[in-house]
């Protein structure tokens, strides 16, 4: 079991090691820090340094204290701001002085003043009361990283509210807020979600700011995530299947006008995780769209590897897969898989991408087999014998390929496929063996499938 100690308990070692052993103080921190893990203690959420301020007193407590005597008298916004600065570059520097920070009330500290200036900047628009909400608005996203947990129903009230306004800046502060309050946090991304801030995010697809839009994907996507191992049932199929009917098709619009970088990546990366069901992938038709990213981003393994993903998504539906197939695209991916062989998470999902194509669909593997996709394949399991994924993504692609095609075969075997798909089992068996060997079934190699339940001769009690 894990054990744990408060700050003033390690302050007090380290001070006692400097009076009491005429200790430097580095020496004090190091043999604080020894004594404590020796003792299995976890000091994830200490502060180690002895960076004091007056009155012996961590910076970041204090500069607290000044903000609540600031807030409680004369509200100098000036001052205030100041300290903001002092307690964002506090809180940037690492876990343990969020959690003090947090502990000490900055949140609610944060809160309150927000609160108080989004009516004064409702009432008057000043750039003054703008550059205040956007200081506040930095100084949460500082406080909450890898802390979340401080959100409750006023800040997300205070979300829906800033999303309302009309200011760029302050909802792209807003937007890097909510990304800290949804991560590894179900309850913040319900409660958020349950604001029906869908509808507003659909809003801010129109903007044309491509900051602004590159942090509103962000946001989509942290609602389909299912990260929080506090909450055995999460929401984010529901959450990627609702933001997928309400945004596809405003999705798919950005794509149209942005086929090329920064925006196109983040484009496709988020509508691929809102494909979460067959008929959301007949919402939007992106061949064209598909064709020229391709076409045009060759060498940017960056924007192809979200390309593959997207194409993948898309090809759940067997529909749409013939269309992008008749869209002309084998040979692009083919060349493709060529081009970017040299890098294994672009081979992976390249390889992936053909394999998703090629299901159940002879016509396409014929395609993609007759486009000299075969020493691409065999290529990449020799360049990559060592990553799991390009090897495993490449027997899928090989059974897909040939498992209604055995005439291709041969052509595999030239190539001396069974001993390289031998050695990937003896390296891999363990973690995707039988679809090794069900592309060596496929390829008509000799192979012994070992019968996973069997019986054991006795007879049926009745």
């Amino acid at each position: 079991m894990v054990r744990v100690i408060t700050q003033d308990t390690y302050d007090e070692v380290v001070k006692e090691n400097i009076e009491e052993f005429d200790m430097s103080p580095e020496e004090a921190i190091k043999e604080a820090i020894d004594q404590f893990e020796a003792q299995g203690v976890d000091l994830t959420n200490i502060i180690k340094d002895l960076a004091l301020g007056s009155g012996d007193k961590h910076l970041v407590l204090t500069t607290v204290e000044k903000l609540k005597e600031l807030c409680s008298n004369n509200k100098n916004d000036t001052l205030i701001m100041n300290e903001f600065e002092i307690l964002k570059a506090e809180c940037s520097k690492d876990i343990a002085h969020r959690v003090m920070a947090g502990k000490a009330g900055a949140y609610n500290i944060l809160i309150d003043l927000l609160d108080e200036k989004l009516k004064m900047y409702k009432n008057v628009e000043s750039e003054e009361n703008k550059q205040f909400i956007v200081k506040i608005l930095n100084c949460l996203v500082a406080l909450m990283e890898v802390q979340p947990d401080l959100l409750d129903k006023k800040g997300v009230d205070l979300i829906d509210s800033c999303l309302d306004l009309q200011n760029d800046e302050i909802i792209i502060s807003t937007l890097k807020w909510i990304n800290e309050c949804c991560t590894k946090h179900e309850i913040n991304r319900q409660n958020l979600f349950a604001t029906n801030i869908g509808k507003k995010l659909k809003i801010l697809l129109g903007k044309n700011n491509v900051q602004l839009l590159c942090e509103v994907l962000q946001v989509i996507r942290k609602f389909t995530l299912d990260d929080d191992i506090r909450v055995e049932f999460g929401k984010a199929h529901e959450h990627a299947r609702d933001l997928g009917v309400l945004l596809l098709e405003s999705l798919a619009g950005l794509l149209k006008k942005h086929t090329t970088p920064p925006l196109v990546s983040e484009l496709m990366w988020t509508t691929s995780t809102l494909l979460v069901r067959h008929e959301l992938c007949s919402r939007a038709d992106l061949r064209a769209e598909l064709m020229s990213v391709l076409c045009d981003n060759y060498d940017n393994v960056v924007v192809i590897q979200q390309a593959c993903k997207l194409i993948t998504a898309l090809a759940g539906n067997d529909d749409v897969k013939r269309d992008i197939i008749n869209g002309g695209i084998v040979p692009v991916v083919v060349s493709l898989l060529g081009r970017h062989a040299s890098n294994a998470p672009a081979s992976a999902l390249i390889l992936k991408c053909i394999a998703a194509l090629s299901l159940r669909e002879p016509n396409h593997a014929k395609q993609f087999l007759q486009s000299g996709v075969i020493k691409a394949i065999v290529d990449c399991i020799k360049i990559h014998p060592n990553s799991s994924q390009v090897q495993k993504n490449a027997c899928w692609a090989i059974r897909n390929l040939v498992s209604r095609c055995r005439e291709y075969n041969s052509q595999f075997h030239e190539l001396d496929i069974e001993a390289l798909l031998n050695q990937t089992y003896n390296k891999f068996n363990k973690e995707f063996g039988f679809d090794v060997k069900s592309a060596l079934r496929d390829l008509e190699c000799d192979v012994k499938f070992e019968e996973q339940w069997t019986g054991r001769g006795g007879e049926i009690e009745q």
